[in-house]
């Protein structure tokens, strides 16, 4: 055990009547506009795909915004939400026979069958739709008309017709496919070099054609034509929708075997079909689903219902006498007494009438005589138990099958029994929270830069799961060395720029003479998760600029942040985002220790404040407390779960992204005295005056001075 432990939906009520219908918001006219269409694809045995927002860069509304309409309520599922669209569908027929222009006829009518769809009443969809007739049509209204009857044929597996019916809708915008390139797909072989990249203006429906003709392709087992379709549909979108067709286009791609996509790349005449193929070879992608899925789920749901925070710790249902096991005469002294501190620290902010008794146990080096210790302090009389720290230690009494105490573990990894809970700063914990983050910034396809160490590669491999599991993409992973100065050679390989450098010797080749010719970056990759420390960080940062021109966004773990305010040297890691703690960012400039230290001294503190709320937190984790690691509950089965808050580097200085409600305001003093930690490397030294304020501080103890144990 290493010393250092690495730590919209829209809310509606469901309406069955015509009256409620009448009561509708203005705000969800707009909203319609955007989902209508999109949320109607299906196959006989798939459920509707939908997509949670419309954004098109040039499009018409389908949708009659005379209207007052709920939009559909996309958390729900299954029969509910088919019952509320066929209402809808049922309550626009009877407006398209009560009269009306005929304008106004025709679009309720279109509304119900679009509704009628969404339900998957696909008869009544088309009888809904039964007298209308394209040559009496506006070329919205036909359009709409095409796509209900290609959504109809669809659910009949008619894939053929369904590709005849809706190809002369998407084709009055297609682009030829050597001029569909994005400013990330840009190559050197263009055949227009002087003319900007621009993408396909859809409207609306042409945009649901493409989604259903990518569904009936795959059906007749094309999927060139599938794979292009998609790419054309992505291109003219904004926003989450564009991002979730990204999302289900690599699922549906790396759906099939290496080999069917090696065909695919030699075959297809779609260049960026290959391209696109060709990303996916050797990189990582969820499991597909039966139907894309994903595309109903809102990137919100991710997130933590808000919780009910805890407005007094301590009560008369807290602790009264605390035990606290740490390993003070071990390897793991230095990271022991950091936590120590950080107790002590909090339990002198305590002024509640319920103050308890602390005692502190040295457990020393020997993890299998944890037990021993922990059945003296029950005989003594504490009634909660913070503690041990360190894995071996923590999994002993994790083991341990005597009377228990209501205990707060500081590590471990065995599985937790009746009245145990963890804190840790977990490896697997901050790999999990970086792409749950990265997942509601909008992003795809992750490119991994780590350090070799076994911390980064329980850090990388709890990463990899939690964003494959969201329905994310790995592009690629590499590892490097922090002893090396020069990682060009790892990040070419990464961004495979040589691939890029070879391709354009090939084409130098071949015409005689060197067109003009920039390293190709390539378009699978949204972000970085570099692991890098705060040292390594900056050598590493400014190389990734270098080949990517710092377009990529970069994420890193929270040991790219040593705790030290030193605007000269982290200017280098400028827009780098990491989880932070808010003790980290309000003791900058006052605290004892600095990097895993001060995350270790913030951990002690929590600790005892999850302590004086532990009967209520454990018992209901929707109740939270504002901690100075971040917002802290404990979860169903005992794990508990810390929030960080999110800040990056900006002109050298770190900016926090969000606060969810916690503190951050800076601590002017600690125990009455203000001090720097300017000059403080991560290590605790007690002959070293700069590391903390010796006049209030007892170095050989590592408690305030005149502070005495209580018995």
């Amino acid at each position: 055990m290493h010393p250092q432990l690495k730590v919209l939906t829209a809310n509606q009520d469901q309406f069955n009547t015509r009256e409620r219908l009448n009561r509708r918001v203005q705000v969800a006219a707009t909203m319609l506009a955007a989902l209508m269409l999109s949320s109607c694809a299906s196959e006989p045995s798939r459920s509707p795909a939908q997509v949670e927002t419309r954004d098109v860069l040039i499009g018409q509304s389908s949708v009659d915004e005379s209207i007052e309409v709920e939009a559909p309520n996309l958390e729900s599922r299954g029969l509910e939400v088919e019952d509320l669209n066929v209402s809808r569908g049922e309550y626009y027929e009877q407006q398209a026979q009560s009269g009306g222009s005929a304008d106004r006829r025709i679009d309720n009518a279109l509304n119900a069958a679009e509704y009628y769809i969404q339900g998957q009443d696909f008869e009544s969809a088309e009888r809904a739709v039964s007298g209308l007739y394209q040559a009496g049509l506006n070329q919205v209204q036909a359009d709409r008309l095409t796509v209900v009857n290609a959504y109809a044929a669809n659910a009949r597996g008619e894939h053929a017709r369904v590709i005849s019916l809706l190809r002369p809708i998407w084709m009055r915008a297609a682009i030829p496919e050597e001029r569909l390139t994005s400013e990330n797909d840009s190559e050197s072989d263009s055949q227009y070099p002087n003319e900007k990249p621009r993408r396909p203006q859809l409207s609306t429906q042409q945009v649901d054609a493409l989604l259903l003709a990518s569904f009936s392709y795959q059906a007749l087992d094309d999927y060139d034509a599938a794979i292009a379709a998609l790419i054309q549909r992505e291109r003219s979108l904004v926003g989450p929708a564009r991002s979730e067709t990204t999302r289900y286009l690599w699922q549906i791609i790396n759906s099939l075997s290496e080999q069917r996509r090696l065909l695919l790349i030699d075959n297809t005449q779609n260049r960026l079909v290959r391209n696109r193929v060709e990303q996916s070879l050797g990189s990582q992608v969820g499991a597909v689903q039966d139907s894309p899925q994903q595309f109903s789920q809102w990137r919100e749901e991710q997130d933590s219902s808000e919780k009910q925070r805890l407005v007094s710790e301590w009560s008369a249902s807290s602790p009264r006498s605390i035990a606290v096991l740490l390993p003070i005469t071990s390897k793991f002294n230095t990271a022991a007494i950091a936590l120590q501190d950080g107790i002590n620290y909090q339990h002198q902010q305590n002024q509640s009438p319920y103050r308890p008794q602390l005692r502190f146990y040295d457990i020393g080096d020997q993890a299998y005589q944890t037990p021993q210790y922990y059945t003296a302090a029950l005989q003594s009389g504490a009634d909660f138990i913070i503690g041990p720290l360190g894995m071996d230690y923590a999994n002993s009494i994790s083991n341990y099958g005597g009377q228990r105490l209501p205990t707060l573990l500081l590590g471990g990894d065995a599985p937790l029994n009746m009245m145990t809970s963890r804190l840790s700063l977990s490896p697997e914990q901050e790999g999990r929270t970086v792409a749950e983050r990265a997942w509601r910034d909008g992003h795809l396809s992750a490119a991994i830069l780590t350090a070799d160490s076994r911390t980064n590669q329980r850090m990388v491999e709890a990463f990899q799961q939690r964003w494959l599991s969201l329905g994310g993409k790995i592009s690629g992973t590499m590892t490097y060395s922090p002893q090396q100065y020069d990682h060009s050679v790892e990040l070419k390989q990464l961004f495979s720029v040589n691939q890029s450098q070879y391709r354009y010797s090939q084409i130098s080749n071949t015409l005689g003479f060197k067109p003009k010719f920039s390293a190709y970056q390539r378009a699978d990759i949204d972000f970085i998760f570099m692991l890098a420390n705060n040292e390594t960080g900056r050598l590493v940062r400014p190389q990734i600029n270098f080949f990517t021109g710092s377009k990529i966004p970069v994420y890193s773990s929270s040991a790219v942040f040593n705790g030290i305010r030193d605007v000269v040297e982290n200017v280098d890691l400028n827009d780098t985002r990491f989880p932070a703690m808010p003790w980290e960012i309000q003791s900058i400039d006052i605290a004892p220790y600095a990097g895993q230290l001060n995350r270790l001294f913030a951990l002690g503190s929590d600790a005892y404040s999850l302590a004086g709320g532990y009967s209520k937190l454990s018992s209901n984790p929707e109740l939270a407390i504002s901690g100075r690691t971040g917002d802290i509950s404990i979860g169903a089965r005992g794990e508990a779960i810390i929030q960080p808050i999110w800040a990056r580097f900006r002109a050298g200085d770190v900016v926090t992204d969000e606060l969810m409600e916690l503190d951050i305001n800076a601590v002017r003093s600690l125990n009455g005295r203000s001090r720097s930690n300017r000059n403080v490397k991560g290590n605790y030294n007690g002959s070293n005056s700069k590391t903390y304020d010796a006049s209030s501080w007892n170095p050989s103890t590592a408690k305030p001075k005149g502070s005495e144990p209580e018995n």
